[in-house]
């Protein structure tokens, strides 16, 4: 299968992780639309390729601040290719598409694509990022937005983003050190 390269300029969303320790805020609204005070520290110019699987080797981080950036992993932009394996709408309007690594399926990530019209989002200074990467992905679907999700399922595809520690509330296809991504 063919990698299918859908990267956003700039910032990119990649996934939200979970993880099981105790601790992790119930929400990171800031950190997730890039309106947290310390975004603007964020490592934009530099992208870390790697692997779903490395992802999964971190250690899970939760801080005491639901919306700050708590450890150094989520000052960083990752590259990573992956199968999706399951792509589904919130009620928060994110997409959260399930990536499994290529060579070691069992290994996942999650990838959110924040609606850029959509509560902080709406105000973020990196709205554009956010936008240009809802609509690349809205490209993939090539329907109206959320209608044709399932299309998407054994696409093989090359995604950038934003890591942060997500908490575990039961999403399916979370890392095990819980890093996500935020795709722009």
């Amino acid at each position: 299968m063919s990698v299918q390269t859908r990267i956003a300029p700039g910032v990119a969303i990649l996934a939200g992780c979970a993880t099981l320790a105790a601790g992790c805020a119930l929400a990171r609204s800031d950190v997730k639309s890039l309106t947290d005070s310390d975004a603007r520290r964020i490592q934009l110019d530099t992208t870390i390729e790697t692997t779903i699987a490395a992802l999964n080797a971190i250690a899970p981080h939760c801080g005491l601040g639901r919306n700050a950036r708590v450890r150094d992993e989520e000052f960083h932009v990752y590259e990573v290719v992956g199968r999706i394996a399951r792509a589904k709408r919130e009620p928060d309007h994110d997409i959260h598409i399930v990536l499994e690594d290529l060579d070691n399926p069992l290994a996942h990530l999650v990838v959110e694509s924040d609606d850029p019209n959509f509560g902080a989002n709406d105000t973020s200074p990196y709205r554009d990022r956010l936008s240009a990467a809802r609509d690349m992905l809205d490209g993939l679907v090539s329907g109206p937005p959320g209608d044709r999700l399932d299309k998407l399922h054994g696409m093989t595809v090359r995604v950038t983003g934003v890591g942060f520690f997500d908490f575990n509330h039961l999403q399916i296809g979370r890392l095990e050190a819980a890093l996500s991504c935020i795709r722009s």
